[in-house]
């Protein structure tokens, strides 16, 4: 999970990965020391399986079978 946050000296928006909090880190901007705050409230986790109601109207599923290529009869020079 990633952590936004914006410098207290210039509102510059930074994101860092979850690991990072509790850190001293340069703001990339204007260069002021920021420690990478805990989010206050956490991102709700996206579903992972989709709903039937998030499907599309009329969507088609659709069931392929893969062949594989034929390969042509290599000719015999000494027929």
């Amino acid at each position: 999970m990633d952590v936004h946050f914006s410098c207290p000296t210039c509102d510059h928006h930074m994101l860092i990965d979850e690991g990072g909090i509790g850190l001293v880190i340069k703001c990339l901007k204007c260069g002021q020391h920021v420690i990478v705050p805990k989010p206050l409230a956490s991102e709700p986790e996206p579903d992972p399986k989709p709903t039937a109601a998030s499907r599309v109207k009329d969507e088609k599923t659709v069931a392929l079978k893969w062949t594989p290529p034929t390969t042509p009869p290599r000719f015999d020079p000494k027929k």
